[in-house]
C-alpha cells in the first residue's frame, strides 16, 4: 500500500487520486492481463518453464537480517508480494524439499 501524497491523476482518465488517500496493488490484474503470462485462462503446468518473466529494470536486492533477498518488484507476477515485508513463502521449499528428499531416500536393496 501507498499513502498519495498529493493528488495524482490516473493516466488516460479522468479520475484523480485524492492526497491522503491509500492505493493497494492488484497482483491479480497481472495474472490475467495476457501480456504477462501469455493465453492466462488456458491452463498449462509449463507456463514458466524456461521463461524469465521480469520487467526492463534491474532487480534490486537488500538484507533483512535474514540473507540477501530480491525485492520482488521486477516480476509482473506477485503471488508473494514485494519489498521489505514480502512472503517468506518462495524460501523455505529451497531448503525442505532437498532435506526432506534426503532424509526418506533409502538405499536400494540388490
Amino acid at each position: 500500500m501507498r499513502k498519495v501524497k498529493s493528488p495524482m491523476r490516473v493516466p488516460n482518465t479522468h479520475w484523480v487520486i485524492p492526497d491522503n488517500h491509500y492505493l493497494m496493488a492488484a497482483p491479480g490484474v497481472s495474472a490475467i492481463d495476457g501480456k504477462y503470462p501469455r493465453n492466462p485462462t488456458a491452463y498449462d503446468p509449463y507456463r514458466g518453464a524456461g521463461e524469465k518473466l521480469t520487467t526492463e529494470e534491474e532487480e534490486e536486492k537488500f538484507d533483512s537480517g535474514y540473507g540477501l533477498v530480491s525485492k520482488g518488484t521486477a516480476s509482473p507476477y506477485l503471488p508473494f508480494g514485494a519489498g521489505r515485508h514480502r512472503c517468506i513463502g518462495p524460501a523455505p521449499p529451497d531448503y525442505t524439499h532437498p532435506a526432506t528428499m534426503i532424509y526418506e531416500w533409502r538405499k536400494p536393496e540388490k
